[in-house]
């Protein structure tokens, strides 16, 4: 799709990062010779390759190379601690490579695989034919790599498809009408799944992707973009379209407007915050309020906004499955619960993705099959309890075990403890996902401490060597003993009484 977009209109801007432009013709050539050049290494279909950049045209041009080359890119969020990277590329085969930065390079000491800096690539890639390479693909190879949060402390990397990327990116231009005038702005971390579509999307529909040029998001950055640029789709968590609507409303404008639409998900929606701008006379723009898991390439199911009354009463539904997508609510036998009942969410269809690398034998059970009139039918247990409407729309209630999803990102409660509970101030920890009082969730730790007089701001800064930023807790409280529940375990319920609800 990119590469028709760049024969049929060559000079048509593809990406802005600041003040540079680049065109599709500059775009295509230049991922070109990075792909042919990565081919000269011996990368090509099956391999994986690692890609730690901040925002900026190396990046959009790394992603289309590497699946030029026929290769599954992987993304390295540079906001992640080093530590939080070791553990990510420690999953993947040996001998990876990393395309980093001067930037990136020291976020990468202690990794192993050979790391290429784009700086020092130009001669070789000036060498290169600006050709479309042409790799031997199936829809069946990967496309690329994401990690999730997992219980035992080491993320889990998911291995998408193309075929269900492509499916994904298809119905997004089919079903919305995105074309070249649906720009993109990148605002979500690069790690984040959601971040894969917001970055290729615009290329996919012939439009162009602007970046944001700071490694951390920054809201009024993000908006005169927006405004100035014209940016029609966003993909984006609720916690970031809240800022930016603050934003809106602090200055007195109306840029967010006429963002044709914004594609919400990753995290429970708090309509009161949306509402009253979402409803203001004259706003044009469609809030597209969505579902899905990494497992199953992003999206498994999408919801148009519009009554705003009824969801103060009901809960927000998240709509009807995307294209070539089912959504069945299951027991605990697999068995379908009757209609309006709450069950598991499970998915099948071609967005399933091909399952974890090194997979756990409790990860691999997560993917199994049922039995259907046509053979095997392959689904994903995704572990996130809901039930279907009487219209047929997926309304998602909680989660079966300690996943939560913390600002779009979706993370177990385990690896979090578990980072804690190896601090030398801790003894023990529990973590849970507590609602504020606008009903978005915060991580608060309740700690047994090594030694008296625990300090929680030291904690905390050491934390941030080993954790995301999202995935530490918010609230530390120090206790000196755990209340327990009549069966003798840990009552996590009777820790969180006196919080919000």
């Amino acid at each position: 799709m990119f590469e028709g977009h760049a024969r049929r209109d060559p000079e048509r801007t593809a990406l802005t990062c600041g003040d540079r432009e680049m065109s599709y013709r500059e775009l295509n050539e230049r991922a070109n010779r990075f792909a042919h050049y990565l081919t000269s290494l011996g990368i090509g279909p099956g391999a994986m390759v690692g890609v730690c950049l901040d925002r900026t045209p190396d990046l959009v041009a790394s992603i289309l190379g590497i699946m030029k080359a026929g290769a599954a890119y992987v993304p390295l969020d540079p906001t992640y601690p080093a530590e939080r990277l070791r553990l990510m590329l420690a999953q993947l085969a040996g001998g990876t490579f990393i395309v980093a930065s001067a930037d990136t390079r020291d976020l990468l000491r202690k990794v192993s695989g050979t790391v290429l800096l784009v700086e020092s690539l130009t001669g070789e890639l000036a060498a290169q034919p600006v050709s479309n390479p042409a790799p031997k693909l199936s829809n069946q190879d990967l496309c690329y790599v994401v990690f999730t949060s997992g219980s035992t402390g080491v993320p889990k990397a998911t291995a998408v498809r193309h075929d269900g990327w492509y499916n994904l990116l298809d119905w997004l231009r089919v079903d919305y009408g995105l074309d070249d005038r649906a720009d993109g702005l990148t605002v979500s971390s690069f790690g984040f799944d959601i971040s894969q579509r917001g970055l290729m999307a615009p290329l996919f529909c012939g439009a162009a992707i602007h970046l944001l040029p700071s490694r951390m998001f920054d809201p009024v950055m993000a908006y005169q973009i927006i405004a100035d640029r014209g940016v029609r789709q966003l993909h984006c968590a609720p916690s970031t379209l809240y800022v930016l609507i603050e934003h809106e409303t602090a200055v007195g404008d109306s840029a967010m407007t006429r963002v044709g639409h914004v594609f919400i998900g990753g995290e429970p929606l708090s309509v009161s915050r949306v509402e009253r701008w979402a409803t203001q006379e004259g706003n044009t723009c469609v809030l597209l309020h969505q579902y899905g898991v990494a497992e199953c390439t992003d999206v498994a199911t999408s919801y148009e906004l519009r009554d705003y009354p009824r969801y103060r009463a009901h809960a927000t539904p998240v709509g009807t499955p995307v294209q070539n997508t089912e959504i069945r609510i299951l027991d605990d036998d697999l068995r379908e619960v009757p209609a309006g009942d709450t069950g598991e969410i499970c998915i099948s269809g071609l967005s399933v993705s091909a399952g974890y690398l090194n997979a756990s034998a409790a990860d691999v059970r997560r993917f199994t099959e049922l039995p259907s009139a046509d053979g095997p039918l392959r689904i994903y247990r995704t572990g996130d309890r809901g039930y279907l409407t009487a219209d047929g729309h997926l309304v998602v209630v909680g989660r079966v075990d300690a996943q939560v999803k913390i600002r779009g990102m979706r993370m177990d409660l385990g690896d979090v403890e578990r980072r804690v509970r190896e601090h030398e101030l801790v003894d023990d920890v529990v973590v849970v996902a507590v609602p504020d009082r606008d009903g978005e969730l915060r991580l608060v730790a309740y700690l047994l401490p090594a030694a008296p007089d625990l300090d929680t701001r030291r904690l905390y800064v050491d934390l941030l060597d080993v954790l995301p930023h999202n995935m530490i807790p918010q609230e530390f409280v120090v206790l000196e003993a755990f209340p327990l529940n009549a069966n003798g375990k840990t009552d996590r319920q009777a820790l969180t009484a006196g919080d919000l609800v």
